[in-house]
């Protein structure tokens, strides 16, 4: 009989990763440190499955796939997403099981069930991507990775579906989504300028300084950039907070208390609870910098002043990211 927690499963999961490690040279598959990610994440994923906290197991199954495609760890991410009232997506995992793993006995009958009703109350949006694109449904990432054709099943109503590539502005689709109905979308990338590749995270905002000459006084309008460089503060100070909570949340009270103590009991156990809304008040603090952020952005580029002192002249341009923020420009 073959169980979803049951140490065969592990080890049917082990097996197909270290397969794909060394299936060969034709092929970059998952690194040793990759096997052993997912590994800890369909572990994790047991454990969640057995307390039947379905998002969170589904979550862990997922990650463990993403890490190193498994048909183990797919078929119980399906089964996680069903059991936790989520049919659009265990539908959208379904099919890509089917078209990843044809040959999978269990992977077929745990699609089969699940298609079988997804089929007559869900929307089917079948996906061509040229070239191979991201996924967004909503505000939902679809897993899976980057692909040319998906079929995502959608909840009746109006649904908006992305596409996404590096360094390009997504495409974006509304969909009609109705009870058993069907539709397609080809998403190819606009036809615009490639977005700027983001400053990594804590690298030293670039200034670049070109000598001119004085064209006299000016007028100056709009905000002083103190303005500008009071906003970028808050950003960066903000940005520190939120590392610090991440970090507390990660360690205080730490999976492994939160394991021991909350063992045998429900996620009303304290200890649980404690770590969630450590973790609500890291997303929170996220939200706030990134607000922070794009505020401190909208003000420098469009209401401040930056045409310099009344003798001489400089151009300058604001720069702000999460955590970070410059300017560059002329003087």
């Amino acid at each position: 009989m073959r169980g979803p927690l049951s140490t065969a499963s592990r080890l049917g999961f082990l097996v197909a990763a270290v397969a794909l490690v060394w299936s060969g040279p034709s092929w970059a598959g998952p690194s040793a440190d990759d096997v052993k990610a997912a590994a800890a994440e369909f572990d994790q994923g047991k454990r969640s499955f057995k307390a039947q906290a379905w998002t969170e197991a589904a979550e862990h199954f997922e990650a463990a796939d993403a890490r190193a495609p498994s048909a183990v760890a797919l078929e119980l991410a399906i089964r996680a997403r069903d059991k936790a009232g989520q049919l659009d997506r265990a539908a959208t995992l379904a099919e890509l099981g089917l078209a990843r793993h044809p040959g999978d006995a269990g992977m077929k009958k745990t699609a089969a069930a699940v298609l079988d009703r997804a089929k007559k109350s869900l929307h089917a949006f079948a996906v061509k991507c040229r070239p191979a694109c991201e996924l967004v449904v909503g505000t939902t990432i679809v897993h899976g990775g980057a692909t040319d054709e998906r079929t995502v099943y959608l909840t009746p109503g109006e649904a908006q579906v992305s596409a996404s590539w590096p360094r390009k502005k997504p495409n974006v689709a509304t969909v009609q989504a109705s009870a058993g109905g069907k539709s397609a979308g080809d998403f190819t990338p606009p036809a615009d300028d490639p977005e700027p590749t983001p400053t990594p995270e804590g690298a030293p905002a670039a200034v670049t300084v070109v000598p001119s000459k004085d064209p006299g006084p000016e007028k100056r309008s709009g905000l002083p950039p103190i303005v500008f460089y009071v906003g970028a503060g808050l950003t960066v100070i903000a940005g520190g907070v939120t590392i610090w909570s991440g970090i507390d949340t990660q360690n205080n009270p730490g999976a492994d208390k939160v394991r021991e103590a909350c063992a045998g009991q429900t996620t009303s156990c304290p200890e649980y609870q404690d770590g969630l809304a450590r973790q609500t008040r890291t997303n929170v603090l996220l939200g706030v910098t990134a607000g922070l952020a794009v505020g401190t952005g909208v003000i420098g580029a469009l209401f401040t002043d930056w045409s310099g002192k009344p003798k001489g002249s400089a151009r300058v341009e604001p720069w702000v990211g999460v955590g970070s923020a410059g300017a560059r420009g002329r003087f």
